[in-house]
């Protein structure tokens, strides 16, 4: 299988992919289940319904407004942002 790309224009994660797509099926198997072994439960989100994100949503919205629960501003944000990013790469 051939590929034509604009490696000027690609990022990693493109790179990585088009790598990928190109491998044998039990590669990309093999890689999954690497992959999936290495994966850290505890960083992964909680997945909710949609009922208990919005009471979740409400309550902090409360908590918010009753100065029991801080905010971030911008740039704090942005440097947690920062921060996953460089741990994700």
């Amino acid at each position: 299988m051939q590929t034509t790309v604009n490696y000027q224009d690609m990022s990693a994660v493109d790179a990585l992919w088009t790598l990928y797509r190109q491998q044998p099926q039990p590669v990309r198997d093999a890689f999954r289940n690497r992959v999936i072994e290495q994966v850290d439960v505890e960083d992964m989100p909680i997945v909710r319904d949609r009922e208990d994100m919005i009471a979740v949503s409400k309550q902090r919205m409360r908590d918010i407004i009753d100065g029991t629960e801080r905010t971030l501003d911008h740039d704090e944000v942005m440097r947690l942002v920062d921060n996953a990013i460089a741990k994700a790469v």
